[in-house]
């Protein structure tokens, strides 16, 4: 069962969401990345599948060559690749039903992964969204360290307010107010969630149902910086 009452952090912890792009390049402490419609979702749905190799991408020249080079992988984007580059959408539940989880994953995305290249000065990158909301505040709770929650859309469209919806949220949930409810509503309420099914006809609902979650996915995705990619590992367990 996911934790429902996190620890309040300590007075001198702070947990702020960022609203502009230089925030992240210039912080030092815990940086969360949100990407709400897809790539936090994916992530974390490469993750609970059981994917042991999973690379977060900073361009996508980059991650075709690597997916040239690796014949194996499989690539998630929904950004568009020259024909010949065979790839999964960006989707969470082709990440999670919908593909082999023994072979290496490889995804990039135009706001995710830039957002995740940003914090490049943090000691610890984070993934979060509603579906892994109760195990990232118990984490954050048990591991106090300065937070800033970073909506992707900063790096892409602006428009996107699902990123900076959910980030507020993580962050009270972070702080132990609980805040979903009212965040779920919100993003119902700017027809982000329609636009997102209008644009994904064939994966679309399946997603949201996922996204749109609290708690549904027990994973954790912690980045490990290494040059042009990031590697994923989990930073919980399922018997957190």
């Amino acid at each position: 069962m996911p934790p429902t009452s996190p620890l309040p952090l300590k007075n001198s912890v702070t947990v702020k969401v960022a609203y502009e792009p230089g925030e992240a390049r210039l912080w030092t402490g815990r940086g969360i990345v949100i990407d709400l419609f897809r790539f936090s979702n994916t992530v974390c749905a490469l993750l609970k599948s059981g994917r042991k190799d999973i690379r977060v991408y900073s361009s996508p020249g980059h991650a075709a060559a690597v997916k040239a080079l690796e014949k194996g992988a499989d690539l998630f984007s929904e950004i568009e690749f020259p024909p010949e580059v065979d790839k999964y959408d960006n989707s969470p539940h082709t990440a999670l039903y919908g593909s082999d989880a023994s072979r290496p994953a490889l995804i990039v995305t135009n706001s995710g992964s830039p957002a995740v290249m940003a914090l490049g000065c943090a000691p610890e990158i984070l993934i979060g969204c509603f579906a892994n909301m109760p195990y990232l505040a118990e984490y954050c709770c048990k591991l106090p360290m300065d937070t800033l929650l970073v909506p992707a859309c900063l790096y892409y469209d602006r428009t996107h307010v699902e990123d900076f919806i959910c980030a507020r949220s993580l962050a009270d949930a972070i702080e132990g107010r609980d805040s979903f409810e009212a965040a779920v509503e919100e993003i119902h309420s700017s027809s982000r969630a329609l636009d997102f099914m209008a644009y994904r006809p064939e994966t679309g609902k399946k997603d949201l149902k996922l996204i749109l979650k609290k708690g549904n996915m027990a994973v954790l995705p912690r980045i490990q910086m290494q040059d042009v990619f990031g590697k994923v590992e989990d930073a919980i367990s399922e018997k957190t």
